[in-house]
């Protein structure tokens, strides 16, 4: 951990934060009174300052507006100044022990108060690892520790050699991990609607294949821009990329760039991460099932109640929402809602959602432009989707062996004793009635063993 002086005084200081509770709750400022939400959330912003203390600076003044107060800060190309980096009231920061660092990452010292910290580095400047311990399970999952990995690549003149390599972002763990950073490698998966050169598809391929084969998620939206050249000389790319492995991707709630824009040309990525809930999916009603017969007279009865006197903002709104939840209701009352179908698959997960449309996205692209780059995208894709099918249906069936109860012992007999032999034989290549009996003679009537 190496600390810094280097603090503009005359800057405001940001707003104290409530205290964390284990549970992973972080709340915003005490000065912000717009309502928060009830579902604990913990905030992870990701930015590239390009070495400029104004985007330093304006990143932190605009954590004051968010609804939830960010409590990891990871950045690429920070802002150093003889060997120094800035600090900021309320956060610590920890970064490779070097000059000139690549990334940096700042901690708020309320989640230090409750969590512990362990920054890894390696010789490397532009990579650095954060391992995040708990006493209790994190996101009420098993897990009392997660890995948070921020990384900067550098390529060279032509873009072949990168300064970060795929098994350094990528590695194998036990632990959830989430892979951050501005990693200089355009891609299809990322952004489907860019045209890519042979180059670009070839320098990316070996990431996006090592992220496949270990189960990595990418969580950026497809097509959604992460830099936007200060000159119009250059396009708009995606190039900050977010990876998930299947431990983690549950506690994801969302990835989004809904902060303002700092000085940078990079846009700052909030991922929010909240426990997963343990309600159950709603059934999918059927609306072509609808009982319309019976529901149209009690529609054109509804009534609803008049409008309150000179109402204030919410009172409008509760008012507009019980309307509307009645009439919704009456709705949902009279129509049927499907049943679990023989075809749903219960060693399904999200991951698996994830994996399916990035496959699925690359392959109807595939199928308009039919580029070279593109058909290796969806070989990537398809690779890291039925490997984790794979993985995903033989952890299944283990788990389901091992807590098997009377109730499904045949159905575990029958996963263990695998599929059963075929009824009728195989007849290949059989033309003449010679050729067709001996193979039912030897099915049906097998020779007798000799003892």
């Amino acid at each position: 951990m190496v600390l810094s002086p280097w603090r503009n005084q005359a800057h405001p200081q940001p707003p104290q934060l409530v205290r964390y509770v284990p549970e992973m709750s972080n709340s915003p400022p005490e000065s912000s009174r717009r309502q928060v939400s009830s579902l604990p959330l913990l905030s992870v912003i990701q930015h590239n300052c390009l070495g400029s203390w104004d985007a330093f600076l304006s990143l932190f003044e605009s954590f004051k507006q968010t609804r939830t107060y960010p409590s990891v800060v990871l950045l690429q190309d920070p802002p150093v100044s003889q060997a120094r980096l800035p600090s900021f009231n309320g956060f610590v920061h920890f970064f490779p022990p070097v000059r000139k660092p690549r990334v940096a990452s700042y901690v708020h010292r309320s989640f230090l108060a409750c969590f512990s910290v362990l920054p890894r580095f390696t010789d490397r400047v532009d990579i650095m690892s954060l391992e995040i311990s708990s006493q209790k399970p994190v996101f009420g999952s098993r897990f009392h520790s997660f890995r948070l990995i921020n990384a900067c690549s550098i390529n060279s003149a032509d873009c072949r050699v990168h300064s970060v390599p795929p098994e350094s972002l990528f590695p194998d763990t036990v632990l959830p991990l989430l892979v951050v950073g501005d990693v200089n490698i355009h891609n299809p998966l990322a952004d489907p609607l860019r045209a890519f050169s042979s180059q670009e598809v070839s320098s990316s391929a070996s990431y996006f294949q090592l992220a496949a084969l270990g189960g990595f998620a990418l969580l950026n939206s497809p097509g959604v821009y992460t830099r936007f050249p200060l000159s119009g000389k250059a396009r708009s790319s995606v190039i900050d990329l977010a990876f998930t492995n299947p431990l983690f991707l549950p506690f994801v709630r969302s990835w989004e760039t809904s902060l303002p824009s700092t000085c940078s040309d990079r846009v700052p990525i909030t991922i929010l991460l909240a426990a997963p809930s343990s309600d159950p999916v709603p059934r999918r009603l059927r609306w072509d099932h609808t009982d319309w017969v019976l529901l149209s007279p009690i529609i054109k009865n509804f009534m609803v109640s008049p409008p309150p006197l000179c109402p204030s903002p919410m009172i409008l709104a509760n008012w507009l929402t019980g309307s509307l939840d009645r009439l919704t209701g009456l709705l949902k009352d009279h129509t049927p809602s499907s049943r679990p179908s023989h075809h749903s698959k219960p060693w399904w997960t999200p991951h698996l959602t994830v994996l399916r449309c990035q496959y699925h996205k690359a392959a109807r692209l595939a199928r308009k432009q039919g580029t070279s780059a593109v058909r290796e995208s969806v070989n990537v894709s398809r690779l890291g989707y039925f490997k984790a099918i794979k993985v995903v249906k033989n952890k299944h069936l283990s788990s389901f062996l091992l807590w098997a109860t009377s109730q499904n012992l045949w159905t575990a007999k029958r996963f263990a004793s695998g599929r059963a032999p075929p009824r009728f034989p195989s007849l290949p290549r059989a033309e003449t009635p010679q050729q067709i009996n001996e193979p039912l003679l030897s099915h049906y009537f097998p020779p007798k063993a000799a003892f």
